[in-house]
């Protein structure tokens, strides 16, 4: 019984995670068979059967950027643009899907995922990207990141911002403080609150990025200074938010 449900909604997840539905997927007819699955007792083996899925999956992004780093790596530059950027979409492609995902299973995730496993499907959909792909290759991508950065315009500004905005949702902040210098150009709240004995500090810091810009010739396309708290509230609501907002809340009690 259990493995005619499954064959259904894993070839709907798949579809998704792969970015290729070729045919259209029935919110309602999978939301009814993970309903099915719950109450005949399959929650957990639907919860395993997922996230290996989802595992897999990521294992062959891994793979991806493994090629696309050794690709850079043999370019007589040394050009980290191309790998950068496919992290960012890998990033953003699977974000999209868990986006899609979790409302199929929401019924198992609130009888079996919040009141067993204390947690939420979206979280630890979250930190399997977090695991199999971003932690091993921090250094290489923020390293990388700092040296483009000396070369405007080789990176999008607002890809940038919204890759460092990715990376804190799914780091829970650790990358952000691991890498402050860094995250403090795209996410607000990074470096503590500007004291007055910094102002000249920060000038002189302004003066000396408009110089290297005006150096190159792009003076117009400055990309944006260190934020600090306050400096930029108008982000809006994004899905890396909701998370963030998720994982402050306590877990439902028992029902």
């Amino acid at each position: 019984k259990y493995t005619g449900y499954w064959s259904v909604v894993s070839k709907a997840v798949e579809q998704i995670l792969q970015s290729t539905l070729v045919t259209r997927v029935s919110f309602e007819q999978m939301y009814s068979i993970v309903y099915k699955s719950v109450c005949d007792g399959f929650s957990e083996k639907m919860y395993a059967d997922l996230l290996g899925q989802c595992s897999r999956h990521l294992e062959h992004v891994d793979h991806s950027l493994h090629t696309h780093k050794q690709e850079s790596d043999q370019q007589q530059d040394g050009d980290m643009t191309k790998f950068i950027m496919f992290f960012h979409e890998a990033l953003e492609s699977y974000l999209s899907a868990v986006q899609q995902i979790t409302p199929i299973f929401a019924y198992m995730n609130k009888f079996y995922v919040e009141v067993t496993l204390r947690t939420s499907l979206q979280v630890q959909l979250l930190d399997l990207f977090r695991q199999k792909v971003a932690d091993s290759r921090m250094d290489t991508i923020m390293g990388s990141i700092e040296d483009l950065l000396e070369r405007p315009f080789a990176l999008s500004p607002a890809a940038m911002s919204l890759l460092f905005r990715n990376l804190h949702c799914i780091g829970r902040g650790d990358y952000g403080r691991r890498y402050p210098k860094l995250f403090s150009r795209y996410v607000p709240g990074i470096l503590p609150p500007m004291l007055e004995s910094d102002i000249a500090a920060h000038i002189a810091e302004t003066h000396e990025l408009q110089s290297r810009l005006l150096a190159q010739g792009g003076a117009g396309a400055m990309q944006q200074g260190q934020k600090r708290r306050g400096d930029d509230d108008n982000y809006g609501p994004t899905f890396c938010a909701a998370v963030a907002s998720q994982q402050q809340s306590a877990v439902p009690p028992d029902v």
